[in-house]
């Protein structure tokens, strides 16, 4: 592990911890968090000689298998209620609904290797785009056409669509630093599975109680290992 990764998982560790001064502040130490990774970002990019292939209305990556924590799963379920009709939320939960019968009767390495739509993207865009959560944020790539060639062929491992080094690792360490201080806090740091996360904090209000509590979020979601 590089010296800037190390500090920049430090930075943002301290910087969180300290807008974490109890468990019902993480919604806005999330925001705040969020605004962090963009500036980085951003900058990151902007040094690098190579740039992102990724352009508003591709959405290729939005078939892949992902993976969510808690408070990004607890935000996402306040913005829906906020921004979307009960209409649209119905159906983003027969879609995922829908994923949740196919995840739950396969591996997650057969998952790897198999495209399923976000519920949440619609006409190309992410429903929830400013609120997406960190696996959805650290996903970039350089060679459009190879995204392309990934989708049509999910099984075949081998087609990379490239990366920016640097702005993987910033990525990484940044996410890393605020999931370190959401652990340090008591909070749950779990990894679970995108779609039956979302369907159990859309259905189950006791979700918040539990996590505010320290104990596990989701009880019938998948959990990653």
């Amino acid at each position: 592990m590089n010296d800037f990764f190390q500090q920049t998982a430090q930075a943002e560790f301290q910087k969180a911890s300290q807008q974490l001064p109890g468990a019902k502040q993480f919604q806005t130490a999330l925001t705040q968090s969020f605004k962090r990774y963009d500036n980085l970002i951003a900058k990151t990019i902007a040094e690098s000689p190579t740039k992102p292939a990724c352009q508003a209305g591709c959405a290729f990556c939005c078939y892949y298998k992902v993976e969510v924590r808690a408070h990004e799963m607890l935000n996402i379920k306040d913005y829906l209620h906020k921004q979307l009709s009960a209409e649209n939320i119905q159906q983003i939960i027969q879609e995922a609904e829908q994923n949740a019968v196919v995840i739950r009767s396969i591996t997650p390495e057969q998952h790897l290797t198999t495209n399923l739509k976000c519920p949440l993207l619609h006409n190309n865009q992410c429903s929830v785009y400013p609120v997406r959560p960190y696996r959805c944020r650290n996903f970039h790539a350089t060679d459009a056409k190879a995204c392309e060639q990934s989708f049509a062929d999910p099984a075949n491992m081998d087609i990379a669509t490239g990366m920016i080094e640097t702005v993987a690792l910033a990525a990484d360490a940044h996410s890393q630093g605020f999931e370190a201080a959401i652990e340090q806090k008591g909070l749950d740091a779990r990894i679970y599975d995108f779609n039956t996360a979302l369907l159990e904090v859309l259905a189950d209000e006791s979700c918040l109680k539990r996590y505010l509590r320290g104990k596990k979020t989701f009880q019938t979601a998948l959990e990653v290992s």
